[in-house]
Formats: structure tokens, sequence, C-alpha cells
């Protein structure tokens, strides 16, 4: 999962930090092990007492700060690949999965010089510069948090950032090993726009004047006649939306979507009649750090192969990933089942 650091500039290697080798794609990566902390390599794993708040734990400040005196060379090599590490860290994103490291590296030295410490809400980056910050988001729960990059890797196939213990805890990363995510990068500045634009949205909905209530008449007064309803367009005018039903035998409309049963939303983002062309697709969407993809045929003499990612917990991860997906270029329809 993570490896030692070689600084490529400057031919030095950063002795002791907290990217020690944990496995990798390399031959002879020692079997993962299996606890109720998920899976995780050799003697790493969640530390001896689980039982800690970990809602008491807030998220990393964002601060401005200087570049780190280590851990920032222009490039490095790491396990026979060179690494570039980025001059900014201005309007990064990317979307893959992430991993965790625990116990076993607990007070180690990591590449920014700084002791690791499980405990609290940082991360390994191979690019970005340290110290940064970035908002990581699991993809199949919707959960986030910020948290300060100041080490390297990890150093593993399909990863993108390593998470401290209570990071991977507050984002449910630590049961499974490893889940797709998106990271961001966060700055003082970029939170207050957050927090401006938040503002603004409260101030318009607080100053949205109520409807006013129709006038009331008493049982001797006539009410005026109701002016002859105006007929409507057909539903087919040009122009118009037709709106389609996702599913057969669907229920009615009622006030809200947030009442739907678990389980029943999902994003579509391909159909076709050839299953190769499902498949590739399928495989992709893995690539590209997805999870919960599955192809789905339909019945009838001539089946068609829909490539689909979910079932979402909630609208909001829906949401979320459907707006990931075109950002990586993929179509993505809502569908429910």
């Amino acid at each position: 999962m993570r490896r030692t650091l070689v600084l490529a500039g400057l031919a030095l290697i950063v002795a002791g930090c907290a990217s020690q080798p944990r496995g990798g794609s390399s031959g002879g990566s020692p079997s993962p092990q299996t606890s109720k902390g998920g899976g995780y390599y050799q003697n790493d794993g969640p530390p001896d007492d689980e039982d800690i708040d970990i809602d008491a734990i807030p998220d990393a400040v964002p601060r401005d700060e200087p570049p780190s005196r280590y851990g920032n060379p222009a490039s490095y090599e790491a396990l026979g690949k060179t690494y570039y590490v980025l001059p900014s860290a201005a309007g990064f994103t990317q979307t893959g999965r992430a991993s965790w490291y625990g116990k076993q590296f607990h007070g180690r030295r990591t590449s920014s010089g700084e002791p690791y410490n499980m405990f609290k809400m940082t991360a390994a980056h191979k690019r970005l510069p340290v110290p940064s910050y970035v908002r990581v988001t699991n993809l199949d729960n919707g959960k986030h948090v910020i948290v300060r990059v100041n080490d390297r890797g990890p150093f593993h196939d399909g990863r993108i950032i390593d998470l401290s213990y209570v990071a991977a805890r507050r984002l449910d990363v630590v049961a499974h090993g490893s889940v797709p995510v998106r990271i961001e990068t966060v700055t003082p500045a970029s939170l207050k726009a957050e927090k401006r634009a938040a503002d603004r949205g409260t101030q318009v909905a607080d100053a949205t004047p109520p409807l006013r209530s129709q006038p009331s008449y008493s049982s001797n007064v006539r009410a005026p006649a109701a002016a002859p309803a105006r007929a409507t367009p057909a539903a087919n005018t040009p122009g118009r939306a037709i709106q389609v039903a996702n599913r057969t035998n669907a229920a009615p409309a009622g006030p809200s979507t947030s009442n739907r049963s678990e389980g029943t939303l999902y994003l579509q983002t391909g159909a076709f009649g050839n299953p190769t062309n499902a498949q590739r697709l399928n495989r992709r969407l893995q690539n590209a750090g997805f999870a919960q993809v599955r192809v789905v045929k339909s019945d009838g003499a001539t089946p068609i192969y829909r490539v689909q990612l979910g079932p979402y917990p909630d609208e909001r991860s829906r949401a979320l990933n459907r707006q990931i997906l075109r950002e990586q270029g993929f179509s993505a329809q809502e569908v429910d089942r």
C-alpha cells in the first residue's frame, strides 16, 4: 500500500518516514489480514482500543502554510516509477480509491518530517504539495471530511490517497479497506466563498415573501365566480417535455422523493445491444474508481444490456455521483427500480 519515498532530485531517501512498504503491486506482497477493522497488511490495522468518539474529532482546518522543507522535490521515484510534485494544489480534483494506514506507522516520520499521528485528520498523496488540504468524499455514502496532506503515497495501483485511521473511520473506509472517493483541494479562501454562497442562499430563502392567503367570504356574501378554465396544450405539443416513467407499475407521484424505499436509486451510464460493449463500459467505470457497477440484461427476444451504478442510499448521494460521472466524461441518467 505504501512504499519508501525516494527523492530523485536530491538522491536522498527519507529514512523512517511513514510511507514504508505495506504491500503493493509487486510480487511477494504480504497477504492482507482481516478483522473487525477491515482489510490491512501485516501488523498494520486499527489501534488496540477502538472505543473512540470519532465525531468529536474535527476536520483539519485549512491554513495558508509555506511548502514543507521536506517532501516537495520537483520529482521523485518509488517502485520504479517517477512522480512529479505539483507546483500548486489550486483547483485540483481527482477520483479514485482511498485506503488507510494505522498503528504500524503511528509515530513514524512522514515525508514532511512530521510524525504520523493516526488520531489526526491527515493523509498521504503522491503529487499534491506538502502540506495541502483536501476534502475527501466517499462516493458510496456521500460522507466527507477535510484532511491535511503531509505524507507521500499510496504506491499501490488504483489508489489515490491514504487516509489516517480517524479520517478513514469518519468516512466508513476502515470497515472496507478501500472505497471510491473524490478529492478536491480546499483553502481558507475557498471555504469563505462556500460560506458566503450558503449565507446568500439562506438570505434569499428568508426574504421570500409568504403566499398571500385567499380572501374569506361570509356566508351571506356571494364569492366571485371562478374564471373559465383556460385550455391547456396537448401533452405532445412541440416544445413541451414529456415525462417518461423510469419503471413500470410506478407508484403515484408523492409530494417528495425522500420517502423512496432504500435500494431503488440507480444511475445508468449506457444501454447496448452488444454485451461486449456493456462489459467494456463496466470495466472503464471500475478502473475509474467507481464501485457498485453492474450490467443488467433485459428480457425479450432482443435483450438490452444496461450499465448501472447503485443502489444509492439517498438522492444526495446519487446526485453527487451523477455529477462526478459527468465530470469524468461518462453519461449518467437517473433510474429507479
